[in-house]
């Protein structure tokens, strides 16, 4: 008997990793020598809610909220978990690329307000007859269309920002150059300031309730990469999310300008590390509301794996959309990867596209395949993806049974 683990991430803006296990799966439970585990992955951006599903299986309740970004209307899913008293936002079900016709995909005029009043609208009918009582809210951060420093969210949450005449200033890329005040209402208790906690702490709650009782804030984030300096989240994952060249060269000039006021603010040091996962999302949580930013590797570990025993697989299939250099640098397929090289007789990294570049990083123990190669272009993989990968798991399945 040949033990497998599934374990592939999602294809963004196409299947879901557990979509895209549960392919794999039906294809390779043909043979009967096969003993199949899977375990689909998620770094935090599309499809972590499914993943969160699988995980916690009965335990997990769905409740949906509405949503308003960039003029779309829809109902947004957020998962609680009643035993242990977490709730689960995924940020692109929210303000994901995956929300927005591409048209409408324009960072420079976006923010994340619509996340902030989602989990403001949370904490305050947190006690409703709605929402079931939660400790803590865990945000899968990745996949969105923005790149606000989480400004957007931090305003939906009651932090205020304003030009140098007093007038309040939306805050979207385009007017960060307009701002010269942040502004903390009284009732605000910074825990830079005045407390070490990790409470969320909006400061436009409802004054019956009080501060003691605030869920603590969790981000997964799927990227270790810094938001500003050279090669950084902007610049790498910004023309994707729809901006020009020049434009992220603005979104850029606009985020340093609030660096500045911030440091000023004394909430960060000016040598301080700023995490780039959602377009700064994260960052600007943790800056003003204390938020724990933790990687996707250490929720899947602590979480999908925490009962598994690498030693018992003889071959591992994961995979992603597209595998990049950033793959190696804090994301779920490149860390598993390392996790399993070792452990393994076999690797079979399955993807839409695996970069040229990265290819001399990959172990020599691991078995590449790519849609790409099976179909004209990116455009027509995507479309026939599911078929792709039937085809894919067949040649697998050769592969190991040589």
């Amino acid at each position: 008997m040949m033990k497998i683990l599934i374990a592939p991430n999602s294809f963004k803006e196409s299947l879901s990793s557990v979509k895209i296990a549960e392919i794999i799966s039906k294809e390779l439970s043909i043979n009967k020598n096969f003993q199949l585990t899977t375990l689909p992955l998620s770094d935090g951006g599309d499809g972590f809610l499914e993943v969160v599903k699988f995980i916690y299986k009965s335990q997990i309740t769905e409740h949906n909220f509405p949503i308003e970004f960039a003029g779309e209307k829809f109902s947004a899913p957020v998962l609680i978990n009643n035993s242990t008293k977490e709730i689960f936002i995924e940020s692109a079900e929210v303000i994901g690329l995956k929300k927005l016709p591409q048209q409408k995909r324009n960072p420079l005029t976006l923010n994340t307000f619509p996340l902030g009043k989602l989990i403001n609208d949370l904490v305050i009918n947190k006690y409703s007859d709605s929402i079931p009582e939660f400790e803590k809210i865990i945000l899968g951060v990745g996949g969105t269309s923005t790149i606000d420093f989480g400004l957007g969210a931090v305003n939906a949450l009651g932090i205020k920002f304003l030009d140098n005449y007093g007038r309040e200033v939306e805050p979207i890329p385009v007017n960060f150059s307009l701002i010269s005040e942040i502004i903390f209402p009284s009732s605000f208790n910074h825990p830079t300031i005045q407390s070490s906690n990790h409470s969320i702490i909006p400061p436009n709650i409802h004054p019956n309730i009080q501060p003691s009782i605030y869920s603590s804030l969790q981000c997964v984030v799927d990227v270790q990469t810094p938001l500003l300096g050279d090669n950084s989240a902007v610049d790498l994952y910004g023309l994707q999310k729809g901006a020009s060249k020049s434009e992220l060269a603005m979104i850029k000039k606009g985020i340093e300008h609030i660096v500045e006021l911030i440091i000023k603010k004394n909430l960060i040091s000016a040598s301080e590390y700023i995490n780039g996962a959602g377009g700064g999302l994260a960052s600007g949580l943790k800056i003003f509301f204390d938020a724990e930013i933790i990687s996707a590797n250490d929720f899947i570990f602590s979480n999908l794996f925490r009962d598994t025993n690498f030693d018992e697989f003889d071959f591992l299939i994961t995979g992603e959309g597209k595998f990049d250099i950033q793959s190696f640098e804090g994301k779920a397929t490149g860390e598993i990867i390392r996790k399993f090289s070792d452990k393994v007789k076999r690797i079979f990294l399955v993807c839409g596209r695996i970069e040229h570049d990265v290819k001399k990083l990959i172990p020599g123990n691991v078995d590449c395949f790519e849609l790409l190669d099976l179909y004209k272009d990116e455009e027509e993989s995507k479309q026939k993806v599911a078929i792709g990968l039937k085809i894919i798991s067949g040649k697998i399945r050769d592969r190991i049974l040589k």
